[in-house]
């Protein structure tokens, strides 16, 4: 059944020709019992498409799982550390990049503001080229590729691998699935501020805000997006100025300058994304919760409305249910509606 074909069957719901599913959503409801909107039906997804969303997930939760506990055992100095330019890190970053290659481009994140995500990989695209440079010049080029790599290795066991393990252990005790989420990511915040490496440099209260402040805008801009290699490449950046100052090769001042405007620019890019955007496989998808789009219903004269994988119905303003990205077909008689032309077809 095509998203038309169900929009038409909803409108047939209305009529009485067809019984009436019940709404889970209380304003839906209300709009329901009213006559004013009629419930989109439901529309199974491909068998074949649940089973491999199903496999990736599995796969994804298995790597999360071996590199939380590799993790622990290097930290436990139970396993050798990588050496990579002089720098011993952490034995996690070898799980840890094959949990990167499990998620492909789902690091990337999703955007809200795609001028401001472009903004943000050009400023810190030339400002890490800059700083590589700068490294040349005082004979520590090696310390590019550590710092890299140490930046990755973090932002996948504390933002991803830890905060995916602790949610599925939360979900199995009936958690909400937002919350055991936002319990995952504040539990890799604070795993990541109390690594021994930050630790020694708390020296002070004051020295303490610079970890925090930085753990808890990570998590912020995953849990609204997703996006880990975006937060990897300002973290990459944050260690190189951060070197480069104690060897005085770069000002303190020219450091916050700098890391503030990539932590800025990363904000504005990924930490405002759309309600329903479209995921990787081409189909729709709410970022809030992470559940495919099962059909939409953008009928004149009733409020734009959605229905989730998992039978929810969601009332979402018209200009935030489709990225401008998303092509339009027509309707013909009934006139144009904005349906992805994949599932309308």
């Amino acid at each position: 059944m095509t998203l038309v074909q169900a929009t038409d069957r909803a409108a047939k719901a209305h009529q009485g020709k067809l019984p009436v599913p019940a709404a889970t959503n209380d304003l839906v409801s209300k709009l329901v019992a009213e006559g004013k909107i009629a419930p989109v039906p439901a529309i199974d997804a491909p068998a074949s498409r649940v089973e491999q969303l199903s496999n990736r997930r599995t796969l994804v939760l298995g790597l999360s799982g071996i590199t939380m506990l590799v993790e622990v055992l290097s930290l436990a100095h139970l396993l050798p550390p990588l050496w990579i330019g002089g720098i011993g890190l952490s034995f996690s970053l070898l799980p840890a990049m094959a949990l990167g290659l499990a998620c492909g481009s789902r690091l990337l994140g999703r955007s809200g503001v795609r001028r401001a995500a472009i903004w943000f990989w050009t400023i810190a695209g030339m400002l890490f080229a800059t700083l590589t440079v700068l490294c040349y010049r005082q004979g520590q080029l090696d310390l590019v590729p550590a710092l890299s790599a140490a930046a990755l290795d973090e932002e996948l066991v504390y933002r991803l691998a830890i905060p995916a393990v602790v949610a599925a252990a939360l979900r199995l005790g009936n958690v909400r699935p937002n919350a055991a989420r936002i319990a995952g990511l504040v539990a890799g915040a604070l795993w990541f501020c109390l690594l021994p490496g930050h630790v020694e440099q708390m020296t002070s209260p004051i020295t303490v805000v610079p970890y925090v402040a930085f753990a808890t805008l990570s998590a912020f801009i995953v849990y609204r997006s997703g996006s880990i290699l975006p937060l990897a490449l300002g973290h990459a950046v944050s260690n190189l100025l951060t070197f480069l100052m104690f060897g005085a090769a770069v000002t303190a001042d020219a450091r916050g300058l700098a890391l503030a405007s990539v932590l800025c620019l990363l904000v504005l890019a990924y930490g405002r994304p759309r309600r329903i955007t479209v995921g990787d496989d081409g189909g729709l998808i709410d970022t809030q919760t992470g559940l495919a789009v099962a059909a939409i219903d953008l009928r004149d004269g009733q409020p734009a409305l959605v229905e989730l994988a998992d039978g929810r119905y969601l009332p979402v303003h018209a200009d935030m249910v489709l990225p401008p990205e998303v092509p339009k077909v027509d309707r013909g008689d009934d006139g144009p509606t904005d349906l992805p032309v994949e599932q309308a077809s």
